[in-house]
């Protein structure tokens, strides 16, 4: 049985190449899609999930209440972790550890500078890692004891062993080698090479020690049984207790939502990258269900052809169920096939997706779990595909067949129809959601920031520079090359700005419960220059006034929230320095467009800055990064040269948008294309159905395009009523997306008119291949039996 269905699937193929080529094209293409979908999603998913405890892990993070604005932090104050494990017997392990920092490693001669964290005792017994040289038992205890990954060992002591060896680090003294653990795996949130305990980076940092400071990070595993949303009640008021007239509230958010479900507004979870998994998951199931309506079509399309077969086998005693089971087979070998093809490009475009996303996402023939999943959509698709053609076909009456009465029924039209319009309503709205996507990247992209953010560079100030002295000679030889003009230094770059206040800025007859969250600056003479920033109202930073190191520089929305009269020259004390606002500068944006502009305080603090920033005058741009790491090699020989451009890096901040934008581009082609095969073999079918209409038209002296008008008209209509129910859907759901932006672009009729128009166009130019060969044929021909 199985075998002649083969059997007659292959002569079918055969003798029908053109139909199972587009056929097979199409589920191909579809397939290839949503696997790589698939493949996608399974690795966004799987980000952080190989922990051990990954269902007790937890973030502790903090909402922060700012008369009625709440911000959401995962920083948290130092003495968090010893009072949280003493009074909350629902806590196993607390791990405290810093944001990424950067260290130098010195051993035998050779310097390394690597990534990794400062954290506490309780880490490795949080966070899951395997070591290959010590164990994790009584790790960072010791303060003169690092913990080093595989690939770190490498680097530093090739096939030698690491543990026990000593190595210097940032000049602070020898560590000796606890333990070397393997690396961590690409799907984490969370990277180091290298961990270092906590105690003499906190000596160092007194600061963190107190209840109102948030400088540090907290990871923690809850013993079984315990609910986190319960612990969350319990902990809520936790450091509003331990400091009073703080505006904290606790709570702790799962580790394996992190990635996925890590953005919180007014104090609620909204949205993150789940959003996007959504997004492309629907894309993934439209691209199947787009192929196997093109299946549909062109079966039931071409079903005159195959009818006579139909009469003949059930006439010879083929049951209904056998022709059923026949179709159904074909279908699901020419879906089999197609899902073969599909393992093929997928293999072929792997590289180019993990260029684009910026992952080491796989695909082999060899993993089970991935052929199971790719076979397994081959047969659904099969199935799907198939159910409704083996159905129509398998219903044929003999009787009506064999006596050439045979006709395609009103309703099954109909379903055909139906079918068509629901592939171009999906192909409709993915054109106008990649045109608006493309519109708003552009948008944040080119929109005036308040400052320039082109040919800016910025370098660490580090190892030798970081002395005050060397800092000030490296600038000035810096302006002696005539490719800068403006150099300068800062705490942060205008887009990472990463240290706020609420109290440490104030000024007389400020509200005694205003909680104003101020974000804070900490500059160099020149900064205001340097970056090209509007000065509204006074001055910039004046070098030859040793008294601004007293004042400060506000921005609009610091002037509205200190609420006074003129708050230029107006008296202020900032973090213990009372001086006086000397400027007001145009609100500028120092993060992402997702966000308002917030009050930010500038103040003239050169010894707290931890960057070079410099202005190119020119654009040569190769020799002035030339002059800069000759320049840094000479004054600063242990570290690496290590610089950025400012406009990339603003650039990164949409890395998601940009991404999202490229794969919603790829994906509406790949809607487009599927729907377009379709339409191709169902212009081929209805051009042979009205062979002899075409040919009695042309005899009374129709020309081509009254030909091609004739044909495309009912495609056309079919076209345009899937535009009509696109066009809402895209703006409803574009309107939502584009909200998580406080910046956007207004949705206008453009992209809607151009993806109207797109599939007009498309659509005219697929039909009129068929319609003007058909017109082209000599008439005799198909009117020579009439």
């Amino acid at each position: 049985m199985f075998k002649t269905i083969i059997k007659t699937a292959l002569r079918v193929f055969w003798k029908e190449r053109a139909y199972a080529f587009l056929n097979i094209l199409g589920l191909t293409v579809g397939l290839t899609a949503s696997m790589l979908l698939l493949v996608y999603i399974d690795g966004e998913r799987s980000v952080n999930q190989f922990h051990e405890k990954i269902d007790r892990m937890y973030q502790v993070m903090e909402h922060q209440n700012y008369s009625g604005t709440i911000f959401t932090t995962t920083a948290n104050p130092g003495p968090l972790k010893d009072a949280l494990k003493a009074e909350m017997p629902e806590v196993e392990h607390f791990a405290q550890f810093t944001w990424e920092q950067e260290r130098l490693f010195k051993l035998d001669g050779q310097s390394f500078k690597e990534s990794g964290r400062v954290a506490s005792e309780d880490f490795f017994h949080v966070f899951s890692t395997k070591f290959i040289e010590g164990t994790k038992e009584n790790s960072l205890t010791e303060p003169s004891v690092l913990y080093i990954s595989e690939s770190l060992k490498k680097r530093m002591f090739g096939e030698r062993q690491a543990l026990g060896a000593s190595v210097t680090v940032n000049g602070w003294g020898e560590y000796k080698i606890g333990g070397v653990f393997e690396d961590i795996p690409k799907n984490t949130t969370l990277e180091f090479d290298f961990v270092i305990p906590y105690a003499p980076w906190g000596e160092r940092n007194d600061w963190l020690e107190d209840w109102g400071n948030n400088g540090i990070r907290g990871l923690l595993t809850l013993n079984q049984g315990v609910d986190y949303k319960q612990f969350n009640e319990k902990i809520k008021g936790f450091v509003k207790e331990k400091n009073e007239g703080s505006v904290v509230e606790l709570f702790v958010h799962p580790w394996k939502d992190v990635y996925l479900k890590g953005s919180f507004e007014d104090g609620q979870q909204a949205g993150g990258r789940i959003t996007y998994v959504r997004l492309f998951t629907a894309v993934g199931i439209f691209i199947l269900v787009i192929a196997c309506i093109n299946f549909m079509n062109l079966a039931t399309a071409r079903s005159t052809k195959r009818a006579k077969e139909v009469g003949v086998k059930k006439v010879v005693g083929s049951s209904k169920a056998q022709l059923i089971l026949q179709f159904m087979g074909e279908s699901v070998i020419m879906s089999t096939i197609s899902a073969l093809l599909a393992g093929l490009l997928i293999m072929l475009l792997m590289p180019s997706l993990n260029e684009l996303i910026d992952k080491q996402l796989t695909f082999s023939f060899s993993d089970p779990n991935q052929m199971g999943t790719l076979l397994g959509l081959g047969l659904i698709v099969g199935l799907l595909a198939g159910s409704y053609p083996s159905l129509f076909l398998s219903n044929f009456k003999p009787v009506s067949v064999l006596k050439g009465s045979f006709r395609i029924s009103g309703w099954s039209n109909g379903i055909r129809k139906g079918l068509v319009v629901f592939q171009f309503l999906i192909s409709t709205f993915l054109i106008i959601a990649t045109l608006i996507i493309h519109d708003q990247v552009n948008f944040v992209k080119n929109k005036n920031l308040g400052y320039q953010k082109e040919n800016i560079v910025y370098l660490p100030i580090e190892g030798d520079l970081a002395n005050e002295e060397s800092a000030y000679l490296f600038m000035s030889r810096v302006l002696d090359n005539p490719n800068f003009s403006n150099v300068t230094v800062a705490s942060n770059t205008p887009i990472s700005i990463g240290s706020s206040t609420s109290g440490g800025y104030s000024w007389e007859g400020k509200a005694e419960d205003s909680e104003t969250l101020f974000n804070v600056l900490q500059v160099g003479n020149g900064f205001i220059e340097t970056l090209g920033m509007e000065i509204l109202e006074g001055r910039a930073f004046d070098p030859s006034l040793k008294s601004d190191t007293m004042n400060v520089i506000i921005n609009e929305q610091t002037a509205k929230a200190m609420n006074v009269e003129n708050p230029l020259n107006y008296p202020v004390t900032f973090w213990g320095r009372t001086g006086k606002v000397i400027g007001i500068v145009k609100d500028f944006h120092f993060s992402s467009l997702h966000s308002s502009i917030d009050p930010i305080v500038i103040s003239l603090r050169p010894e707290s800055a931890s960057y070079f920033i410099a202005k190119m005058s020119t654009n040569n741009t190769e020799e002035g990064i030339q002059y800069l790491e000759s320049l840094t090699a000479e004054m600063n020989p242990n570290y690496p040269f290590n610089y950025r451009f400012l406009d990339e890096s603003y650039e990164n901040l949409y890395r998601s948008e940009t991404t999202v934008g490229v794969l919603a581009n790829a994906f509406s082609i790949i809607a487009i294309f599927i729907s377009l095969l379709g339409l191709f073999g169902l212009a081929s079918f209805a051009a042979e159905q009205r062979i002899k209409e075409i040919g009695i038209r042309k005899v009374l002296g129709a020309g081509i395009v009254n030909l091609i008008m004739i044909m495309s008209r009912g495609f056309i209509g079919l076209v345009g009523f899937g535009f009509i129910i696109a066009a809402p859907l895209a703006y409803w759901f574009m309107d939502d997306w584009l909200n998580d932006f406080e910046y956007r672009i207004q949705i206008g009729a453009f992209a809607f008119l151009l993806a109207g128009f797109a599939s007009l166009i498309i659509t005219i130019i697929t039909v009129s291949f068929h319609s003007v060969r058909a017109a082209r044929a000599n008439p005799v021909k198909s009117l020579r039996y009439e």
